[in-house]
């Protein structure tokens, strides 16, 4: 999987097998999906032309699902654990009792392994709850919007230790269930929070929030303050060397996959994870700066950017 925002726009590419309720939507194999940020007044006949266009600039792979959104992309939420990754933009100005003001909650799903159509099936559900759940939680009596959209996306993982990934059933007493419904509800409600600036602002508004769940609960990538560098986080230089750049704190490459950069390792509950710690590429200033210039930029270029330093 690799994902970027491009002009508004949420690409997510990988070789999926998915469900979506969105545009092109159904059930079939995808190689995008698209998020699309529109503005409020936004009034189209054909949506589905319109991100047609939108998918091509943005540099989409087809086929691919699609979604629009009034929610700003910079308020996207991005939130991880080894099982799942869940994008979800949260607007909620158009409440399910009330059609008049657009607003909608966009829920897209990355499954980290292979999953029975059943256990595809399963997760909207898993994910409805989850989302119902950080509503009642903020305190609002609805349980979405009336443009609410969600995928679900399964993604083969092969490595060289252990047998692949494959999941059944999806619903809150599986292992992945359970990864679905705490990854959608803690999304949903700090995406909430950003677009509609209710509660305390916990992540800088410029900075694409990233959170990760581990052993002791889930945790910043992305630190919500803004503290990054030396002297300011206590985990600098995570990647061990001074002058390390921090603008990707969390790396949207990741898992890149690449033997010069990393290594899948098993973790001590027994999953694969992409270990990077000795990585240095988007920590180099130069493959930082023009990472951010050119979002969608492949891995080879950005090693062209930092020559003989990756690690």
């Amino acid at each position: 999987m690799r994902y970027y925002v491009k002009d508004h726009t949420l690409v997510i590419k990988g070789d999926f097998d998915g469900i979506s309720t969105g545009i092109n939507g159904g059930r079939r194999r995808v190689r995008s999906v698209v998020n699309h940020e529109v503005s409020r007044q936004f009034n189209n006949d054909d949506p589905a032309e319109y991100l047609e266009q939108v998918a091509a600039t943005a540099g989409a792979d087809e086929p691919y699902f699609g979604f629009l959104t009034a929610v700003q992309m910079k308020n996207l939420c991005v939130v991880r654990d080894a099982y799942t990754t869940a994008f979800i933009t949260a607007g909620i100005s158009n409440p399910c009792h009330d059609p008049g003001v657009p607003g909608t909650i966009n829920i897209l799903l990355v499954v980290h392994g292979r999953m029975s159509e059943g256990a595809m099936a399963s997760a909207i559900i898993t994910a409805t709850e989850a989302k119902a759940k950080a509503l009642f939680e903020m305190g609002f009596e609805f349980t979405g919007t009336t443009t609410d959209a969600i995928a679900v996306l399964s993604e083969e993982v092969r490595t060289p230790v252990c047998e692949p990934l494959y999941y059944e059933y999806s619903g809150t007493a599986t292992t992945i269930g359970h990864s679905i419904y705490r990854c959608v509800k803690k999304g949903v409600a700090e995406g909430i929070r950003r677009q509609h600036g209710i509660g305390e602002k916990t992540a800088m508004q410029s900075r694409l929030f990233v959170m990760a769940n581990g052993d002791a609960g889930f945790y910043w990538i992305a630190k919500p303050d803004g503290k990054m560098g030396k002297n300011k986080c206590p985990y600098y230089p995570c990647h061990h060397f001074e002058g390390q750049d921090c603008t990707f704190c969390f790396c949207p490459l990741y898992p890149c996959e690449d033997p010069e950069l990393g290594e899948w390792i098993l973790s001590s509950k027994g999953y694969p994870v992409w270990t990077c710690k000795d990585c240095r590429l988007l920590h180099e200033k130069k493959a930082a700066a023009y990472l951010k210039k050119h979002p969608d930029a492949s891995i080879d270029e950005l090693k062209r950017q930092a020559p003989g330093k990756i690690k």
